[in-house]
């Protein structure tokens, strides 16, 4: 008798979990990423050799651009928050909670402490063209140097959500200046920072070839 031959088909492949899978990894990074803020201004760091890495986290970071005008940034929407309460009431900015709120999200900023609250409440999409005069620095008077009072604050704010379990470490300072700042200009800001007893910061560069 001949033999049977069994007939053979196509093999078929169920691709519904694999399909359910890549939906559900989709929104779970679609809810979970943060967008990155557009940057203030932009900062060409000059180049070195040293591969020190900078936390991702917990840095507060002193810009300066070519012109010399001064920028802050601050990681951590607690801390923020934390910290504009203390100076919407030292110097009486007259902020409510929805401002607090924005300014804790803001990112980098860098007006004299009168115009924030105007910049504050500058739509997003035209926050890139109000112009930035940046942060008032008094190397001869440290008590009237806003710069000063700034970074100040914040340390203690940071230190402050550390001891209540919102935070982890203090505050790394770095300073980020451009290739083309005046000399001067990063030097009153060294000058700040040891004024106020910060005598451990970090100078953001670029690697050596083109490498961050």
């Amino acid at each position: 008798m001949p033999k049977h031959k069994p007939k053979r088909g196509t093999p078929l492949i169920d691709m519904t979990a694999m399909t359910d899978v890549a939906f559900l990894l989709l929104t779970f990074f679609m809810l979970t990423a943060k967008m990155k803020p557009t940057e203030t201004v932009v900062i060409d760091t000059p180049s070195s050799i040293s591969e020190t890495k900078l936390p991702d986290a917990g840095t507060l970071t002193v810009s300066v651009d070519p012109e010399g005008k001064i920028f802050l940034d601050m990681a951590g929407q607690h801390t923020r928050m934390s910290l504009i309460n203390d100076i919407n009431s030292r110097f009486q900015l007259g902020m409510n909670d929805q401002e607090k709120l924005i300014f804790s999200n803001l990112g980098m900023f860098g007006v004299p402490r009168a115009r924030l609250k105007q910049l504050i409440n500058t739509p997003p999409a035209e926050r890139g063209h109000f112009p930035m005069d940046g942060i008032p620095v008094d190397t001869s008077d440290i008590n009237k140097s806003e710069l000063a009072d700034w970074i100040h604050n914040a340390r203690i704010a940071q230190f402050r959500m550390k001891q209540e379990g919102k935070v982890t470490d203090e505050y790394v300072i770095v300073v980020k200046a451009d290739k083309n700042t005046p000399y001067p200009a990063v030097q009153r800001v060294i000058n700040t920072l040891t004024d106020i007893n910060v005598n451990k910061f970090n100078l953001i560069t670029s690697m050596e070839g083109g490498k961050e």
